[in-house]
């Protein structure tokens, strides 16, 4: 295949090519997707190596699954690859985001089926919230939505910062494990 005609396809061609082990499609796929890709992990990571790494897997799986996939949108499948990636770096603790100062950024893609997965995270991150214990709900709630340190916040509670981290340790893992199923 000639590159200046290659460039020219359609996704569908370009995944039809790298099928055929073509590797020029492989590149312009690489070429046309990963700052896009990028910029969407980074938005919501902030750490260049990480959003750099997740980026350079989800590629990499392209390549060695190309012969398996069945992918029928490739702008959908690695915007969504890349949400999945993101989601399983902050809840394996790789890094340490506050999902309610990025949800406008969780929309990667501006497909339907983004938007409904955003609401649907939200809607699950509120639930969450709410059936937490009284004090841990609220050492959560003055921690990540009024942005209090651990110290400011035993100071207005009249409890130890050591109490005040115990209790967003098990905020957090209690959030976390009720919002597996969609992280």
């Amino acid at each position: 295949m000639q590159s200046e005609s290659i460039s020219l396809w359609c996704d569908q061609d370009l995944l039809d090519a790298i099928k055929a082990d073509d590797r020029s499609a492989f590149e312009i796929i690489y070429n046309k997707y990963w700052s896009r890709l990028y910029l969407s992990a980074y938005n919501i990571l902030r750490d260049k190596q990480i959003a750099e790494d997740i980026i350079q897997d989800i590629f990499v799986q392209l390549w060695f699954k190309r012969s398996k996939s069945n992918i029928e949108n490739l702008n959908s499948y690695l915007y969504t690859s890349v949400r999945f990636q993101v989601f399983k770096t902050i809840r394996d603790g790789k890094v340490k985001v506050n999902l309610m100062d990025h949800a406008d950024q969780l929309i990667i893609s501006e497909d339907i089926e983004s938007a409904i997965h955003l609401k649907e995270v939200n809607r699950r991150l509120e639930e969450s919230i709410e059936l937490l214990p009284q004090k841990c709900k609220e050492i959560y709630i003055l921690n990540r939505k009024q942005y209090l340190s651990a110290k400011d916040i035993a100071l207005r509670l009249n409890l130890s910062p050591k109490t005040i981290e115990n209790q967003l340790t098990i905020a957090f893992r209690r959030i976390r494990s009720s919002m597996a199923d969609l992280l």
